[in-house]
């Protein structure tokens, strides 16, 4: 693990801090550890058990407005076809 300068702790109080390997041109998108792990739940499902991966795309949906009345529209609409 790196430690950060002082110049680098300023960088990472924007929105979507990014870094440069001014070597290679590689970028790199810099995130705080705990939504890393948040991610990386998401990203790597078999880290999560079957109801915490259900639950995780229950919330994305209900977040998304997929429990608006509306929505019911689309679900009619497929059924018709």
């Amino acid at each position: 693990m790196i430690e950060l300068t002082a110049e680098q702790r300023l960088e990472l109080k924007a929105d979507a801090p990014r870094a440069i390997d001014p070597e290679t041109q590689t970028k790199y998108v810099l995130v705080k550890e705990d939504v890393y792990e948040r991610l990386e739940a998401l990203l790597v499902p078999e880290r999560m058990t079957l109801s915490e991966q259900q639950a995780a795309l229950h919330a994305a949906g209900l977040r998304a407005g997929w429990d608006d009345p509306e929505m019911g529209m689309y679900d009619r609409e497929a059924s018709q076809e």
